[in-house]
């Protein structure tokens, strides 16, 4: 059973698991929660929307198109939606980026237990948007983490792990498929070792280096000139799905994308506006951003 959204941290392991042949008895998606009815709902279309760069990633159309069934689950506590799963008597369960934590009583379905993916090197980076944090602390190393789930979050035994380096200017969206790539190799690796041992053992997380972060609030989408210009430039491109302000005097500025910085240069004031160009003066650098108008 696969646990999972419409984005690429999805996409890449999925696509990774089928390519090798592995037999996916149904993939799960969130849903609404609608009172009064709980029961999961069948999927048989794929979603409409485009990105900026065109489709999509698309769990819902890889899954159709390889046979396999998707459902929607508006709940997880109920006991519909684990009486569901229970009927295919799952040997593993695996989620790969999913907006509701999975109960006990589902956890404790699988005969082997549950394996989540989290794009962050655990213990480090705990939470539901790893990806915006490690791009708020311009992080120059990160990577994904196969481990067992459990009760808390993000905190059971890890089976594996994969480091990704990110260089200067590099974009969510690539390291976020980055990850994601990495991920579904992990995944297969640690399955073909289920299939010849029948086990598969995981080390405890350290408790030396671990930290949690919640979804990002309003203040956190607010960058401050006190910030250096390479912080910001790669903050910017990391978090580049968010909407992302500077404050220029007294002026708060939707920010579009960052074109360039020069770490030590001074400028003679403390912003330029020209047009839809800011530059502004940071500490230290100039950060030249494109911004939205009005």
């Amino acid at each position: 059973v696969y646990f999972g959204m419409t984005s690429q941290f999805s996409f890449y392991p999925l696509q990774a698991l089928l390519r090798v042949g592995r037999q996916i008895a149904v993939v799960i998606i969130p849903g609404h929660q609608r009172p009064g009815n709980q029961l999961p709902r069948p999927v048989t279309e794929a979603p409409t929307e485009r990105s900026e760069t065109g489709a999509s990633p698309d769990i819902i159309s890889l899954a159709l198109g390889a046979n396999v069934a998707v459902w929607q689950v508006g709940s997880l506590a109920g006991s519909a939606t684990r009486e569901f799963l229970a009927d295919f008597k799952p040997d593993i369960i695996c989620v790969a980026c999913f907006s509701k934590l999975l109960p006990a009583a589902i956890l404790g379905l699988p005969r082997f237990g549950c394996l989540n993916l989290h794009p962050s090197l655990l213990p480090a980076y705990r939470g539901p948007e790893p990806l915006f944090w490690t791009a708020y602390y311009d992080e120059r190393t990160t990577g994904v983490t196969l481990h067992w789930l459990d009760s808390d979050i993000d905190s059971g035994d890890v089976v594996g792990q994969a480091s990704v380096a990110r260089p200067d200017g590099m974009t969510g969206c690539e390291l976020e498929r980055e990850c994601a790539e990495r991920g579904g190799a992990l995944l297969v690796e640690a399955l073909n070792a289920l299939d010849r041992h029948g086990v598969l053992p995981g080390r405890p997380q350290q408790t030396e280096g671990a930290s949690y972060f919640s979804i990002p609030t309003a203040a956190e989408m607010i960058i401050n000139p006190d910030w250096p210009a390479r912080r910001t430039f790669n903050f910017i491109h990391g978090a580049e799905q968010w909407p992302l302000w500077v404050e220029a005097g007294e002026t708060r500025y939707r920010i579009r994308t960052a074109k360039s910085y020069a770490a030590d240069h001074q400028l003679d004031q403390p912003y330029v506006l020209l047009a839809d160009e800011l530059w502004v003066q940071m500490k230290p650098g100039v950060l030249r951003l494109k911004i939205w108008p009005g």
